[in-house]
């Protein structure tokens, strides 16, 4: 089963509380209900906390170089790839788009 990550940002001038809102309303419920998603979390990330190895080189950040982190298990790669390239699928990643940096970047994972 193909596990997907998006990690992003907020475009600078996102409101943080609309896209929660964006996200309970629509987002979650969207792609919760999708027939291939078989699941679906958001992470907002809160702060960096410490270095990830004993001997770091350089400063630490004072902030997280992203906010959210998003993880999807699908069953079906090539439904959802169909699903994007639908008008409705179109639609949903322009209104997901509408807050997202546009570094903002997706990636495909397996557990090791």
């Amino acid at each position: 089963m193909p596990t997907l990550f998006c990690v992003y940002n907020l475009k600078k001038d996102a409101n943080a509380e609309e896209y929660g809102a964006y996200l309970t309303k629509t987002k979650i419920p969207g792609i919760r209900g999708a027939p291939w998603c078989t699941d679906f979390k958001t992470w907002k990330i809160d702060k960096v906390l410490a270095p990830a190895v004993s001997e770091p080189e350089g400063d630490m950040p004072k902030e997280s170089p992203y906010q959210y982190i998003a993880k999807l298990e699908v069953s079906d790669l090539g439904a959802m790839v169909s699903f994007l390239g639908t008008d409705a699928g179109k639609d949903f990643m322009k209104s997901w788009s509408v807050f997202l940096d546009p570094t903002s970047i997706f990636t495909m994972a397996h557990e090791v």
